[in-house]
């Protein structure tokens, strides 16, 4: 994994109306854990083919009765080339998504950056400032420059060489609130060193978010 901070991404920002791609969340086969993944990869085939594509994607969650009947809906409005709202379409019926249609157009104001195509790659926001790829192939870059604002320690075990534990301090950055869930699980899993979809961020009752849902929505069911 690569990262990236975010003022070294250039982001498409639209002067108009987005047209999007509108998917019910609920009608995602389950297997499929989110959008997150079919959308990376779906834009990766194309990322890589194209080096010098660039297009950010924009997306609005909210209630929809464009499917004639309630929804609660992710809306995907491409700022850059547009032939990728074809690309998220295809990738959507694909993968068996029910609920899958061209929709209504979007203001990037009202929504969030969740992906965004540049040199080859597709980068996702991880935690505040910081965007990440799963591509290889270029020098990481430093893990240890991060806001002293955003900064947490907690103490990691490690042995002195002679089988007695010290502790040694490692820094953690806040999660941004437009991050995903999916995301900062897999950040977490990666930290410790645990097996992939052993993290799992739950509301108060103990259900776990789905991995497309956002920090925000996180801390709003916790807040209540």
């Amino acid at each position: 994994m690569l990262e990236r901070p975010e003022n070294e991404l250039q982001f498409v920002t639209p002067r108009d109306p987005l047209p999007t791609i509108e998917i019910d969340i609920n009608s995602i086969p389950e297997g499929s854990h989110g959008y997150s993944d079919l959308v990376t990869r779906a834009l990766s085939s194309v990322a890589e083919k194209s080096i010098k594509l660039r297009a950010t994607i924009y997306v609005y969650q909210g209630m929809s009765v464009n499917f004639h009947q309630q929804t609660w809906s992710a809306f995907f409005g491409v700022a850059g080339d547009k032939k990728l709202l074809d690309v998220l379409l295809n990738a959507f019926q694909s993968a068996k998504v029910r609920n899958v249609k061209l929709s209504d157009y979007i203001t990037s104001s009202t929504a969030t950056r969740d992906f965004h195509v540049q040199d080859g790659h597709v980068w996702r926001p991880i935690e505040s400032g910081t965007w990440y790829t799963e591509s290889q192939g270029e020098k990481n870059l430093e893990e240890d420059s991060i806001s002293e604002t955003d900064d947490l320690e907690l103490d990691e075990e490690e042995t002195n060489g002679e089988g007695c534990r010290i502790s040694s301090p490692t820094r953690f950055r806040i999660a941004r609130a437009d991050a995903s869930v999916g995301s900062i699980c897999k950040k977490i899993e990666e930290v410790f060193g645990v097996p992939e979809g052993a993290v799992k961020l739950c509301d108060p009752e103990g259900r776990p978010l789905r991995r497309d849902a956002k920090i925000a929505t996180l801390r709003r069911r916790w807040e209540q």
